[in-house]
């Protein structure tokens, strides 16, 4: 019996000592694999031409064979292999891998890694050399954006834990129920993150800092004094939720998340035609407005074809015109997260990215053109075709102006032109100047039926594409959150490990789920407790990886937040008032775009006549003036003022755009008459705003890149909010708060009315005693003014709690 026990004991621990050391193996093809592919295969491969030192280190039969001068890794005895003693010299030594200005070097935690594998034997498992990892690849005629199938009871048939309400097709489909199952199984996540990292889950944001936080989140801009009211009033359990809902479906949500998707798809009327930006602005806001799901926006973005004012989506691949590499490499970063630019002219020296593999993919792009059918010499073209050589002056101008407005067309007439690599291409693998199929970089080769760019688009959007589903998933957390899950947000490497690796898992998911329905991924994210928790006093850890959602990160207001803030202090229905290319993007007005263009040309040069021109650019002049003196007048004729009472005048400095693209109710409307005609919203401003702009002070992106925009500071900001001229809107006697306060007798009332208005709170003791001796030292609307000027000075109404 005894001898028994002792059998059975020694059988244990063996098997548990045998369990142990297998838990311990490393995995070549996910340890170590990773470390080769950046520290040394930039020198060490078959694809260069002259390998370092003849050493080839990408098969298994390489690895181990080493050059000339002996093996490089000797099995079992890491302190005798030479990979080990070349990974561990100091930067400065010569002979270090990887070279001095060639990487960063490896890490200590990397070093230990490959020293453990050596010791276990540098076992490479199946590994047969490198191939890219194959992902399964559905084309989109066989996927669907529709809504869930849902049964008699609202349940989803193929998940019937997904209960579906009734609100209409590509706006909020998901119940309230659901909503809290998915924001809870967010924050449990997060919960046992914060444990693990010795953190207590901090508390629910009071009612008034929720309701700032969801407005400035969501719409954009701080609440109005009866909005905070209605909700501060409120006893409904679930206000927050309903606030969130009723957020997301109003016009505020599509004039503030604008900025974000034009931050990423480079909306820039500097780069782009501005006509032509005004047509790729107003697609992205029908995109928001009508709840596009996620991949079919990338999808018609993609495979856009057609003149701006037909397509808005061209502005996406126009934004690159004529530079087919640069617009596949922000194709990549902008809808899959990974920066590919490097691998343009050489391969990638920190990923596994190569030249070859970036050059086939631009192939997909090899039958584009760019105006073809448009530009200031169309008409005039077509006429000298036609034989007419009898044009004026100004007929010749005035064709030239209107065929502008067809510029950057995008078409792609040959679907078999493919990319060539350049003339300097140094690799073994093929030859310069040598056409190249188009091949996409990972996963299973789309097949071309038609368009090279329709199969692009479906591998790019597939669901089973992680990468796309990780990139939105990580980008929209930023957005909400303030840290990524992966920082920077768009330099995902293939092997990249996320701060919490279950989190982006199902984010991805719910995304892939809910079939791209960006409102109600949104819904989800504003009703987790992470979004809602009170805000840390303390700075974020140097290490983003390190950070437990302890507490929501301060963030100053972007400049696009401050400024509709402060205009909506001052214009009533402020999401209706629209301004930069509104009459573009009339239907009269495409109307005349096609007629024109359809129009034979010697039936639009006896059109055009010097006559009709002039008569054309009277009419147009005439409406303005008169529309101008419609604005600057009450309805009875009479001249607006300013608090001061003086007559009201527009503020140059914000009046420099060319109003000809607006249209004139933004003037004659009486809601905003009197009202200076740029206070408009921040996506109602060209795109971007000019340089000398408030939001542009304030750190709007260029749009030119992805992701320029700043939160840093700067002296301009300050003057901006000291003495700008942004002060001067809030004069006029029509603005909201203007009427708001005149309706107020007592001083305490006018007071309490500035705090809520501006801060979104009552005023406490102290604030009463300074702001009634101001009150009291100065006339009413001075007073007004400085405190007024005083609260936006303040941190707190500049930054979101």
């Amino acid at each position: 019996m005894r001898n028994l026990l002792t059998i059975a004991i020694i059988g244990t621990l063996w098997l548990c000592t045998s369990t142990l050391t297998q838990a311990r193996t490393i995995q070549f093809e996910e340890e170590i694999l990773p470390i080769l592919q950046e520290k040394c295969w930039r020198c060490h491969s078959s694809r260069v031409k002259e390998p370092s030192a003849g050493l080839l280190l990408d098969t298994p039969e390489q690895l181990m064979q080493g050059n000339q001068y002996g093996p490089v890794i000797t099995r079992m005895l890491p302190d005798e292999s030479v990979l080990v003693e070349r990974i561990e010299m100091k930067p400065d030594k010569r002979g270090v891998m990887p070279p001095t200005g060639q990487g960063d070097p490896c890490s200590p935690k990397q070093i230990a890694l490959i020293r453990e594998w050596i010791q276990q034997g540098a076992k490479t498992g199946d590994w047969q050399g490198y191939q890219k990892p194959k992902q399964a690849y559905q084309p989109k005629d066989q996927r669907t954006n529709s809504p869930l199938s849902v049964n008699q009871y609202g349940k989803n048939e193929e998940n019937p834990g997904l209960e579906l309400t009734s609100i209409p097709e590509n706006s909020m489909r998901i119940s309230h129920s659901l909503i809290r199952n998915k924001a809870q199984e967010i924050d449990q996540i997060i919960q046992q993150n914060r444990i693990e990292k010795g953190f207590e889950k901090p508390a629910k944001a009071n009612d008034r800092i929720f309701l700032r936080r969801a407005y400035l989140g969501i719409v954009g801009r701080i609440p109005t004094l009866n909005e905070s009211m209605e909700f501060l009033a409120s006893t409904q359990r679930n206000k927050r939720m309903l606030l969130i809902d009723k957020l997301i479906a109003s016009e505020g949500y599509v004039n503030h998340w604008f900025h974000f998707w034009a931050d990423l798809l480079k909306v820039d009327s500097t780069a782009v035609d501005q006509v032509a930006a005004v047509y790729y602005a107003d697609w992205v806001k029908k995109a928001l407005a009508s709840n596009m799901p996620y991949d079919q926006m990338v999808f018609e973005l993609i495979t856009a074809t057609g003149m701006p004012y037909q397509n808005g989506a061209t502005g996406w691949m126009a934004s690159d015109q004529n530079m087919k590499p640069d617009h596949m490499a922000n194709t990549v970063q902008a809808f899959l997260g990974i920066q590919i630019q490097c691998a343009q002219c050489h391969d990638h020296p920190f990923d596994q990215w190569n030249q070859f593999e970036f050059q086939s993919m631009v192939s997909y792009y090899g039958g584009v053109q760019y105006n073809v059918r448009g530009g200031n010499q169309l008409f005039v073209n077509r006429a000298r075709e036609a034989g007419i050589t009898d044009l004026t002056q100004k007929q010749d101008r005035f064709l030239r102006q209107i065929g502008g407005r067809y510029r950057l067309s995008i078409w792609e007439p040959n679907f078999n032109r493919w990319h060539t690599l350049p003339t300097d291409y140094q690799y073994a693998d093929a030859k310069p100047r040598q056409q190249l199929a188009p091949a996409v970089m990972f996963g299973e080769q789309p097949h071309i039926n038609g368009s090279p760019r329709a199969a692009f688009a479906d591998w790019i959007t597939a669901k089973e594409n992680e990468f796309f589903a990780d990139a939105i998933a990580n980008r929209l957390w930023k957005q909400l959150m303030g840290v990524g899950l992966i920082e920077p947000i768009d330099e995902i490497k293939y092997h990249t490990e996320p701060s919490m690796p279950e989190l982006l898992e199902t984010l991805s998911d719910m995304i892939v789920t809910f079939n791209f329905n960006l409102k109600d991924i949104l819904r989800v994210l504003y009703n987790t407790h992470t979004w809602q928790m009170e805000t840390r006093t303390e700075d974020l850890p140097e290490d983003l990886y390190e950070y437990a959602y302890n507490g929501r990160p301060l963030q100053r207001m972007s400049g696009e937040q401050m400024w509709d803030s402060i205009v909506s202090l001052a214009i009533r229905d402020l999401d209706e008032r629209k301004g930069h290319g509104s009459r573009y993007i009339t239907d009269e007005f495409k109307q005349q775009l096609e007629d024109t263009y359809l129009m034979p040309i010697e039936q639009l040069v006896a059109t055009y006549t010097d006559e009709y021109i002039d008569q054309y650019r009277k009419k147009n002049r005439d409406e303005q003036r008169d529309a101008y003196k419609v604005y600057m007048t009450d309805i009875n004729g009479k001249r607006f003022k300013d608090w001061d009472g003086r007559p009201l005048r527009e503020i140059k400095s914000y009046s420099y755009f060319n109003f000809n693209s607006w249209t004139h109710d933004h003037m004659t409307d009486p809601r905003w008459r009197g009202m200076e005609r740029g206070l408009v919203r921040a996506s109602e401003l060209p795109s971007p705003a000019p340089g000398y702009h408030f939001v542009r002070q304030f750190g709007q992106s260029d749009r030119q890149s992805i992701g320029t925009g700043s939160q840093d500071p700067n002296v301009t900001q300050a003057l901006a909010l000291l003495n700008g001229p942004i002060y001067y809107a809030l004069d006029a006697e029509n603005s909201v708060l203007a009427n708001q306060l005149n309706k107020l007798e007592k001083n305490e009332d006018r007071i309490n009315a500035l705090f809520r208005a501006i801060l979104t709170r009552n005023p406490t003791l102290d604030d009463i005693e300074i702001a009634s001796h101001v009150m009291e030292s100065n006339y009413q609307k001075k007073s007004q003014r400085m405190i007024l000027w005083a609260l936006i000075n303040t941190r707190e109404f500049m930054y979101i709690q």
